[in-house]
């Protein structure tokens, strides 16, 4: 639990807050809303380290609701509110993390490492102990959101790792969103493009400037 507000006027810095209780019940306490706040703000980073201060939005979201489906987003950095937008009304228990798809690669290279391979990639030095293999760094959260358009030097097996990751989280299951950018979509001539990425992106809803219309984002708190 967070450390509450010293200078909030509910708890008075306590963390708890007065609970309704029918006498001769003695007075009860509950967590108090600035704790919540905190507690709720710290997953949100836990999922992307800067997310909770990212801008309020001032209306709804595409987004909400759609925690459970996999998605296809092409948008810039203005995903960034919407995502936070549904983070923040989501559970304490839920949990979600955006991948980069240079990390992707980064625990496909350690898995390549384990077994002695040799590693032919510019970005062998960033090969670390934190996740051994793909599966290990995709599965555990409730929503995994794959940020496309970090890797840039050149990795023969990226789409390989990219249809890994997709397929993993299919068959287990879990929902994923993929997130590229306008500038840099996610297609024919992409670094991780290829058939079997567009295999698992099959019928995926598409929202963001390159969605077709018919589900293009519309009276959203934001332009995605």
């Amino acid at each position: 639990m967070s450390a509450p507000d010293p200078t909030c006027k509910i708890c008075l810095g306590t963390g708890l807050a007065p609970s309704e209780s029918v006498p001769p019940h003695p007075p009860s306490f509950k967590r108090c809303g600035c704790v919540l706040r905190r507690d709720i703000l710290a997953n949100v980073e836990r999922g992307y380290k800067g997310l909770s201060e990212a801008p309020v939005l001032k209306g709804p979201s595409p987004l909400l609701g759609r925690e459970e489906e996999n998605l296809w987003i092409t948008s810039g950095r203005a995903f960034l509110a919407h995502l936070r937008h549904v983070a923040i009304r989501k559970p304490l228990t839920w949990s979600f993390k955006v991948i980069s798809d240079a990390e992707l690669v980064t625990a496909w290279l350690a898995t390549i490492a384990l077994k002695g391979g040799e590693i032919i990639d510019p970005d062998a030095y960033t090969v670390s102990t934190k996740y051994l293999s793909v599966p290990d760094l995709v599965l555990p959260p409730d929503l995994v959101v794959v940020r496309m358009g970090v890797k840039v030097a050149r990795n023969e097996a990226a789409c390989e790792v990219l249809a890994e990751a997709l397929n993993t989280r299919l068959h287990e299951g879990k929902p994923t969103w993929v997130w590229d950018e306008p500038s840099h979509p996610l297609n024919s001539g992409h670094l991780f493009w290829s058939k079997e990425v567009a295999r698992a992106l099959e019928g995926w809803p598409r929202i963001g400037k390159h969605a077709p219309k018919k589900v293009a984002v519309k009276k959203s708190g934001g332009v995605l």
